[in-house]
């Protein structure tokens, strides 16, 4: 096992425990965009408010759908 994937694990333990209401999909894909942006934190921030926002976009659609 990678260094990179033991920190994922980690990070989803934690999840599981502490805030399980979040979606682990999309806080893979945080933890993911802050390593492959970490010397360009405004480049990040973006690409961390863009998934949110689908995130929160395909939530909301859910609900309207269902």
């Amino acid at each position: 096992m990678t260094a990179e994937q033991e920190l994922l694990d980690t990070i989803e333990e934690i999840r599981k425990e502490k805030f399980p209401e979040l979606p682990a999909d999309l806080v893979r894909q945080i933890a993911l965009i802050e390593r492959d942006f970490t010397e360009d934190w405004a480049e990040a921030y973006k690409r961390i408010s863009q998934a949110i926002d689908a995130h929160l976009e395909n939530t909301a659609a859910n609900k309207a759908e269902g």
